[in-house]
């Protein structure tokens, strides 16, 4: 478990275990293509192929709670009076199969606390950096955007290739953040998200 500091909220980053993994996987797999799970209708994401995970929600709860006072605890002592307490929920739990070309805007979630659970990434970052000559090449990355203590917007991009498979990214929900397109591969891209709440 690691900190990754902003210039105004923290962020948290761990890896699963394999055991959760594994049967988050299965269950993506299971509700691909269903239509009764699709979750596009709540979510801003451009993406065709977003669905709701039910299964793993209880079996994914201990490990969330856990991360949810790791990560309240690292909060500025402003921000700690919304997050006081133990009393964390997962409530929402969903997965993007995400293709080439598509992404999700700049958006915030629900609740107090949100992640992004790096299941499957078809590229690697530095192919994805070649596309474009760009300044600030931002091509395939979850990116955050902050204030600074000036008032001006920051970007904080996350770097994410094959060796960053189960790694969660685990932030304040009303932090915003972008997921940008990538071009170099014609497999799913695929991430598991899910909101959490207080009792």
């Amino acid at each position: 478990m690691q900190f990754e500091y902003l210039p105004s909220e923290p962020i948290l980053i761990d890896i699963i275990p394999n055991e959760l993994y594994d049967s988050l996987f299965r269950e993506s797999k299971e509700v691909f293509n269903k239509t009764k799970e699709l979750k596009n209708k709540d979510l801003a994401g451009h993406i065709k192929h977003e669905y709701t995970l039910k299964n793993n929600m209880k079996v994914l709860q201990p490990y969330i709670k856990k991360l949810s006072s790791s990560l309240a605890n690292k909060l500025h002592p402003q921000d700690k009076q919304n997050y006081t307490g133990d009393n964390f929920v997962l409530k929402d739990l969903w997965v993007n199969f995400q293709k080439k070309y598509e992404f999700n805007p700049l958006h915030v979630h629900s609740g107090l606390f949100s992640f992004v659970i790096v299941m499957q990434i078809p590229f690697e970052l530095n192919d994805e950096m070649d596309m474009y000559e760009a300044n600030g090449n931002v091509t395939s990355k979850l990116q955050f955007v902050v204030t600074n203590s000036f008032g001006r917007l920051c970007t904080c991009d996350m770097h994410i290739c094959k060796s960053d498979q189960k790694k969660i990214f685990f932030f304040p929900a009303s932090l915003n953040h972008i997921v940008y397109p990538f071009y170099t591969s014609d497999n799913y891209r695929i991430t598991i998200s899910g909101n959490v709440y207080g009792k």
